[in-house]
């Protein structure tokens, strides 16, 4: 009855009560979007050195593999020296043989 005599009007309060709330739910999902976006950033950088690294190692791979192909052709033509020098060693070592076994007869 108090109330009633000093003219305070329930509904009004009552609405005021829900602006609130809804203002404060409306910051609150404000700070919760900005809060998502901010991680959002923070995972395209992330994806973005993600992708960096795998392009790098890809390049480091296309890199070793040439590497060993010209590792290969090396090796392969040391492989083919290395017999030529093996026949002509072998060669020289008979004509010495043999020059030897003339020169004491």
């Amino acid at each position: 009855m108090a109330f009633a005599r000093e003219d305070i009007n329930f509904e009004n309060i009552k609405r005021e009560s829900d602006i609130e709330m809804l203002v404060k739910n409306m910051v609150q999902t404000n700070n919760m979007i900005a809060h998502l976006k901010d991680e959002q950033f923070e995972m395209r950088n992330e994806i973005k050195e993600h992708k960096e690294t795998i392009s790098k190692l890809q390049d480091d791979i296309q890199l070793l593999k040439k590497e060993k192909r010209w590792n290969m052709l090396w090796r392969n033509s040391l492989e083919e020296d290395i017999n030529h020098t093996q026949i002509a060693l072998f060669v020289v070592g008979v004509i010495n043989v043999l020059f030897t076994f003339f020169m004491s007869r």
